[in-house]
């Protein structure tokens, strides 16, 4: 999926028609198939009286406007209408590195990743399950300066008992089965990066250890004496936020407290769908050898908008059955998807507060996914709306109509209050 920009023009007619302002190619395009025109901040996709329709979500319109991350079908063409506050920073999803596609979606979490790569800071990676986690934590490896190597541990799969001689190492006979020395992880990361997946998963009386390699900078083996100093950059992940965790009980607040240089937030994938689409396009090359088999544009459609519940992760799992079962054939289309895949799945239900009414049509759902990331957005640009809006791809006016049906409170970001300006009670 390339990047095709709209430009200031307010009123854009797309077709096969060489008089086009933006040509599409393909038998089932109509000479002018659909025009978009611009209401304010708002796209209008209109059908032409095509033969073939015009859909926006998977469902056929006649007129319908648009939003941030809605998909188009025109024709053969299927499209993802994206922002950004600079056309030149819009890029089309690309590989980074290998196995990292980003596109619009992904751009503000590595921006963040570029940033922090060249600090030696700690990193705090949240998303939810498949997001690409461990990705990232190797594309900050990779555009960081360190020269030692990249070690990922998954927490969750460390067995309780063997936890600290996994990640501090020990000496042979240190324990009952060790008949041989370890290094452990820490010490395979010198001079690189230690990533530690699921970290809420580690025991508490481990974090408390960890908590003291992090801040003494060495390590002491099990059945050893002598500590033996370790320069690692830590990048750790939770599925949830680790404040929350904190709360719970699950997590010691000290650790937290030391982990907590930069937090990057990894949104899923039904949050970045034209990033869905280049991934499966990519996974598909890669796996077909280069010659991948032709798509129909329903197909294209479905993976913009399926839901994803399992992210990257899914989709790769699904584009590689795809290819198993029926890379023979000369075009692929909806028929060879999965059955939960071949009619449009209701929007996931995302958990909310008890007190918050669950969110169940697409339109709610994907108003509450907008509300989060705009929050989030402004609390990291200390209530800064324009910077905000940058970041998420929306305009002001749009903001502001997004705050005020919450009631968010502007105020309490630009002027926090001061603990000392308190009376006290």
């Amino acid at each position: 999926m390339q990047l095709t920009p709209l430009g200031r023009k307010a009123d854009l007619t797309l077709g096969r028609g060489e008089e086009c302002d933006v040509v599409l190619p393909g038998v089932e395009t109509s000479r002018q198939h659909a025009r978009l025109r611009r209401d304010g901040p708002i796209w209008i996709l209109q059908d032409l009286g095509s033969t073939n329709g015009v859909f926006v979500d998977g469902e056929r319109v006649s007129e319908a406007p648009l939003e941030i991350g809605s998909v188009l079908r025109v024709g053969e063409w299927v499209g993802v209408l994206e922002s950004a506050a600079d056309a030149k920073d819009l890029e089309s999803p690309r590989e980074i590195r290998p196995g990292l596609i980003a596109g619009p979606g992904l751009a503000p979490a590595l921006a963040s990743v570029r940033r922090a790569a060249k600090t030696e800071l700690s990193i705090i990676l949240e998303g939810e399950t498949g997001t690409g986690k461990e990705h990232i934590a190797n594309a900050l490896h990779a555009f960081s300066a360190r020269t030692g190597a990249f070690v990922a541990v998954n927490c969750a799969a460390l067995p309780e008992s063997l936890a600290e001689a996994e990640l501090f190492g020990y000496r042979r006979g240190a324990f009952t089965g060790a008949s041989r020395e370890s290094a452990g992880y820490f010490r395979a990361a010198h001079s690189g990066t230690l990533f530690l997946d699921e970290v809420i998963e580690l025991p508490l009386p481990i974090q408390a250890k960890l908590l003291r390699a992090i801040e003494q900078r060495e390590v002491t083996p099990l059945g050893e004496t002598r500590p033996v100093p370790v320069d690692v950059r830590l990048v750790v992940a939770a599925q949830e936020p680790l404040p929350a965790a904190v709360e719970a009980g699950r997590f010691r607040r000290d650790l937290y407290a030391r982990l907590d240089g930069v937090t990057i937030d990894l949104p899923p994938l039904r949050q970045r769908r034209s990033d869905a689409a280049a991934i499966f396009q990519a996974v598909l090359r890669a796996q077909s050898g280069g010659s991948p088999p032709k798509l129909d544009p329903k197909l294209v459609e479905r993976v913009c908008t399926h839901e994803w519940p399992y992210n990257v992760r899914e989709l790769v799992q699904t584009t590689r059955r795809l290819l198993a079962l029926h890379g023979s054939e000369p075009r692929l289309g909806l028929e060879h998807l999965p059955a939960r895949m071949q009619h449009r799945s209701a929007p996931r239900a995302v958990p909310r507060a008890p007190a918050q009414k669950l969110a169940t049509s697409r339109r709610e759902r994907r108003a509450n996914e907008l509300f989060g990331r705009l929050a989030s957005a402004l609390q990291a640009n200390k209530g800064n709306v324009s910077k905000a809006c940058a970041s998420v791809g929306i305009s002001r006016q749009q903001a502001y109509r997004v705050l005020e049906k919450r009631n968010f409170d502007l105020d309490a970001l630009r002027f926090p209050e001061d603990p000392d300006d308190r009376s006290d009670a």
